[in-house]
């Protein structure tokens, strides 16, 4: 059996990741050494013919470097302030995070 997280996620986190800190809700912090930060563009139909560009942020960590992240928790990036919006782990040990920009307070 093939081992993704050996043979794609580490390698992939070594070349893109990035050190970030996760401020908890509930006033801990967590240092995640390799975070894989995406920006994502995409062209949107916005109703009739209007089109619009739309951006989504992800990113992805090990989770046992922050066993306890929830959604509404803040992760501060060099590119700016981002919350958790949305967490789906998977089954190598790794989340992958959707992030809204800037520090939103109700999620």
């Amino acid at each position: 059996m093939l081992n993704f997280d050996e043979l794609l996620n580490k390698p992939i986190s070594k070349v893109l990741g990035q050190q970030v800190v996760i401020r908890h809700r509930g006033g801990s912090v967590s240092t995640v050494t390799e975070f894989d930060y995406r920006h994502n563009a995409a062209s949107e139909a916005g109703g009739g013919e209007a089109e619009f560009q739309a951006f989504e942020h992800t990113g992805g960590f090990r989770i046992s470097e922050a066993p306890g992240v929830k959604q509404g928790d803040f992760i501060d990036l060099s590119v700016g302030t981002f919350t958790i919006d949305q967490i789906d782990p998977d089954d190598t040990g790794w989340v992958e995070v959707g992030l809204i920009k800037g520090e939103v307070e109700n999620v």
